[in-house]
Formats: structure tokens, sequence, C-alpha cells
């Protein structure tokens, strides 16, 4: 029996691993679990800002009388590219990626904020008078995430209200952006790039806390908020 060169081993177990029909994927029935993992791959982003570089002032409360699901769309999350191996990667087809409770996958990753120092409660303010206290309502306006040929890409929109004293409430977006290598188009993938994007866009809401708890103001609004 003739063997094979292992070079040619490994090229056919790499276009086996390629076909998108031999892996599993997700199908178009089945929804993403939509479970938060606090920074599971933090590596992906080399760039961004670690954990440790903010922390809250000590006693400082997030309350958060309401979390909404606000999105456009809250059926789906999503979209998988499937390609044919070839050099030109051509498209075979396009599926939609299911979403699963996205309400309870948002209020579980602004809870991580605890990891910043904060105190953060689901729930209103005894007080509104009280000091070193942020409040917020916030809604979850976008989280979408797709195949960009061997890599998945994220995009997630918070958008939170903040009640300032004198009666005056502070709107402010989100964005948070993630992005890691796709092997088999998998539900723990997706999860995997959307919670890198949440991620971020929950940081962004802790700093903006902390500011208040200080007594800082808010930052000016992005252009378009």
């Amino acid at each position: 029996m003739k063997k094979l060169h292992p070079h040619r081993v490994g090229t056919a177990l790499f276009v086996l691993c390629a076909m998108p029909g031999l892996s599993h994927a997700l199908t178009e029935s089945e929804p993403l679990d939509m479970v938060y993992e606090q920074a599971p791959e933090p590596a992906q982003r080399p760039n961004g800002p670690s954990a440790e570089s903010l922390r809250a002032p000590q006693g400082c409360t997030l309350y958060l009388p309401a979390i909404e699901d606000a999105r456009s769309n809250q059926v789906h999350a999503g979209h998988l590219t499937l390609m044919m191996p070839t050099v030109h990667a051509t498209p075979r087809s396009v599926q939609s990626l299911r979403s699963g409770d996205a309400g309870a996958w948002t209020r579980d990753a602004l809870l991580s904020t605890r990891r910043y120092g904060l105190r953060t409660v689901a729930g209103a303010p005894l007080s509104s008078a009280a000091a070193r206290q942020a409040t917020a309502v916030v809604a979850l306006r976008l989280a979408h995430a797709w195949s960009a040929g061997l890599n998945l890409v994220s995009h997630v929109v918070l958008k939170a209200s903040y009640s300032l004293p004198g009666g005056e409430v502070a709107t402010r977006l989100y964005h948070g952006m993630g992005t890691r290598a796709n092997w088999a188009s998998g539900n723990g993938e997706f999860m995997s790039v959307l919670n890198l994007g949440m991620e971020e866009a929950v940081r962004g809401i802790a700093a903006d806390a902390a500011a208040l708890c200080e007594g800082r103001p808010l930052p000016a609004p992005a252009a378009g908020q």
C-alpha cells in the first residue's frame, strides 16, 4: 500500500475541515444559546483596554431599573456565509442566525460590570439623591455576528439613558466590536465573538458610571447620538 506524504495528508485534512458540509454549523432553525461569558478571549483585541485599567471608586453603585431588548430585529442575530473551498472562495449560500433570549444575555453582561469594582444592581435606587451612584435604563439596540472569510466578526450596540441631578436624562450609545477565528461555524464560536463585542460595549457603560459616581460629567456624545 502506497503511503501518503505527510504534506499531502495535511493538505487533505485542511480541505476536509474547510468544507462547510463536513463540520457542525448552525441551522436557521437552531437559535444561538445567548449565554454571556465574560471576556472569553481578550487576546483577540490586543490593543483594547484591560480590565485592570478601570476601577470604579469604592462604594460606587450602578442601578439598572430596566434592561430592554430594543433591537429592530429580535429574531435574528447575524448571518453565516457558506463558502466553497476554492481559490476564490465562491459563496455557496447565506443563512440567518436565529437569536435566543437576548434580554437575559444583556442583563448578565451588565451585571459583569462588578469586575470593575461597581456594585451593580438590577433594580431602581431607593433614593435618587444618594452619593456615589449612577442610574441607567439600558437597551440593546444591535447584536449582529457574521462570517468574513476565515474569521467571525460582531457588532453590539447598547443605549444607556442616565438619570442626572435635576431630573435631566443623558443618553449615550456604546459600540462594541469583536473578532475571532472561525473553525466550524458553531454556536459557541458565534457566541464567543458576540460576547467580545458585548464586553467592549459594557465596559463603556462601566467607565461612564464610574465618572458619575465621582461627580464628573459624562463625555460629550459621539456624532449621531
